[in-house]
């Protein structure tokens, strides 16, 4: 049973890496834990950045003015975020990407609900680590934004409440896959010999709950199966 679980592990970990990338994920605050649907083995992990969602809008009256002032607006936060070192400023949904303006990826857009208004979203983070005091973390974010330099009728507005993010959550798949194995070892130890334990699902990618203030729940969802019980005679 144990070298069946092994094989199975190392399999998934095969395709995984194959598909592997590094990316960066963020998390709402509004997304709590939630224990449906989730597995047994879990683990918890400290989020690498803490992040705000912010709203840059401008209504200038010329298009190319308002982009020209968010535009430059985002230019002075990345030049502060560049000096202070544990700041970054990244868009996207679900996954963050670093904001590069020699690159068009970033769009502005026209506000649906304000004529002659430009807006984007982006996220400010903060570096989060386990000696950091959190509380202070979130009150430099805050500060961070507090203090941007808006150019022309460029104004900032925080969305939501501030979030957590975590880069490559792929790499604790090992980490996952060793202890599944070692829990259902012990499962098939406790059903008995006569009885098959059947692991599905570690092919799937890591998924995540937030947990706590600076944490995050990690898991793969996997299943398990317990079938051909035989009695005792």
């Amino acid at each position: 049973m144990r070298r069946a679980l092994v094989a199975l592990a190392t399999l998934a970990l095969g395709r995984s890496a194959q598909a592997q990338v590094l990316e960066e994920i963020v998390v709402t605050a509004q997304r709590s834990m939630s224990y449906e649907g989730v597995p047994a083995v879990t683990i918890r992990k400290p989020a690498d950045f803490l992040v705000q969602g912010i709203r840059l809008v401008n209504d200038s009256r010329s298009p190319d003015l308002r982009k020209s002032e968010i535009i430059g607006t985002i230019d002075g936060l990345l030049k502060r975020a560049a000096e202070l070192r544990n700041v970054a400023l990244s868009y996207g949904e679900g996954f963050l990407v670093p904001i590069d303006l020699s690159s068009d990826a970033l769009q502005i857009i026209e506000d649906q609900k304000r004529s002659d208004t430009s807006v984007v979203n982006i996220y400010v983070k903060v570096t989060l680590t386990e000696k950091d005091d959190t509380k202070k973390r979130i009150s430099d974010l805050r500060a961070f934004i507090k203090q941007a330099k808006l150019v022309g009728r460029t104004e900032i507005e925080s969305t939501g409440d501030v979030g957590l993010s975590i880069v490559n959550p792929e790499k604790y798949r090992s980490e996952l896959l060793a202890r599944i194995a070692e829990d259902n070892v012990n499962v098939s130890r406790a059903m008995g010999k006569k009885c098959d334990v059947t692991v599905g699902g570690l092919e799937r990618r890591i998924e995540w709950q937030r947990t706590g203030v600076a944490e995050l729940t990690l898991y793969i969802p996997y299943s398990v199966e317990i079938s051909k019980c035989a009695l005792d005679p």
